[in-house]
């Protein structure tokens, strides 16, 4: 029978070493920095050999983890000023949706649902809570929107009508929903570019988007939001028609 030594009991009652993952580490520190309001979105982070020093890690490995969370959004590298805090949270949210879209977990049918769910409610919401001057600057699009029927001004009407869904986001003084809507609306950008193309009669696409306007201006929430659903659900059904989703989740 083997015998047991001092030293198997010693093995026995040591428990392995966690190896520490540095990106972890550094993110948690971060993260708390951030919930104790020491660091905010826009704040410059100490020089490298500083940080190095207060979170216990080696510079390649400090620059290893700014390079995954620059990556993620989370924070920028300014070439010979240093590195800040990122002030928008759009590349946060947006890496994870993206590579859900890659790998056939969502599809384009699915955001533009969702994109529907959010807008309807964001219409509502900015028929309620949007100034004058917001007021004011959806009509500018309109204005451009109004005179850029023909085909050689389809990409200028595009632009203004996206502008006037995102000042509607702003009106809405929700600064979450923005930000969701925001990458919503820019994955599905190339769709929405080409379906300028199917749209035989841009005067009625222009009138749906005016009714909405019509009524933020008149505070009407409820009828905001039926004129944003309606103006929606015919850009998806006609993207459905023209087979812009066929194969999405093949």
């Amino acid at each position: 029978m083997a015998k047991i030594t001092d030293l198997d009991i010693l093995s026995a009652a040591l428990e392995p070493v966690q190896k520490i993952d540095v990106t972890d580490l550094v993110v948690g520190r971060l993260r708390m920095l951030l919930e104790k309001r020491i660091l905010k979105p826009g704040s410059k982070l100490p020089p490298e050999p500083e940080m190095c020093r207060m979170i216990g890690v080696s510079r390649p490995s400090l620059r290893q983890a700014y390079k995954a969370l620059n990556l993620l959004g989370v924070i920028r590298a300014v070439p010979g000023d240093g590195t800040y805090i990122s002030e928008s949270t759009s590349k946060v949210l947006s890496m994870p949706l993206t590579f859900l879209m890659l790998m056939r977990k969502i599809s384009l049918d699915d955001i533009f649902e969702f994109r529907i769910l959010l807008e309807v409610e964001l219409a509502r919401q900015a028929a309620i809570r949007s100034s004058g001057q917001e007021v004011e600057a959806m009509n500018s699009q309109l204005e451009i929107m109004g005179v850029s029927f023909t085909e050689e001004q389809k990409e200028r009407y595009l632009e203004a009508e996206y502008e006037f869904h995102n000042l509607i986001a702003q009106a809405a003084h929700n600064a979450l929903i923005f930000e969701i809507i925001s990458i919503v609306s820019g994955l599905l950008w190339e769709a929405r570019k080409e379906l300028v193309n199917f749209v035989q009669d841009r005067s009625g696409d222009f009138n749906e988007h005016y009714r909405i306007y019509e009524a933020i201006c008149a505070r009407d929430a409820g009828a905001a939001g039926e004129a944003m659903k309606q103006h929606l659900m015919t850009a998806l059904n006609l993207t459905r028609g023209e087979g812009f989703f066929k194969g999405a989740d093949a």
